[in-house]
């Protein structure tokens, strides 16, 4: 999906972001980055953190894009819309992999435990260090800024 698209269905709105800003998210990923490889935490813990902290790693992009996500049809699905359309060619295998652990996730905080297994919370949990040096490295090269 494009910035137009998006624009026109009302799931994002076009607001620049703050170099402030995006520290700010690059903490709380690196603080839900850190709740997951608590020792002893659940299965279901370890993923729903590596969730969210992927979660803020995509919204980085999307507002140093200069856009913000709108709850309109999920806020969360937008979010991984959004990462898409800020690089396709570098986020799409990405924000589809990334909404289907938004569907997981939606199920073990909302419906039930043991959703997932410990191989997709380990793969998920593998996943950030690589998106996170992708993000900085998008970040910077668009917008200059060094997080």
């Amino acid at each position: 999906m494009t910035w137009k698209e998006l624009l026109e269905q009302g799931r994002v709105e076009k607001r620049p972001g703050t170099k402030e800003e995006l520290a700010q998210l690059r903490a709380v990923a690196e603080r839900s980055l850190a709740d997951a490889r608590l020792e002893g935490i659940s299965v279901d813990g370890r993923f729903g953190h590596s969730y969210e902290a992927v979660r803020a790693l995509a919204t980085m992009v999307v507002r140093a894009a200069g856009y913000r996500v709108r709850a309109h049809g999920g806020a969360h699905y937008n979010t991984f819309l959004a990462l898409e359309a800020a690089d396709a060619k570098q986020f799409a295998k990405l924000a589809e992999y990334f909404n289907v652990c938004r569907e997981k996730r939606n199920e073990l905080s909302y419906e039930m435990a043991g959703v997932v297994s410990e191989l997709e919370a380990d793969e998920l949990l593998g996943e950030i260090p690589a998106f996170e040096a992708q993000v900085l490295s998008w970040v910077k090269h668009s917008t200059g800024w060094r997080l």
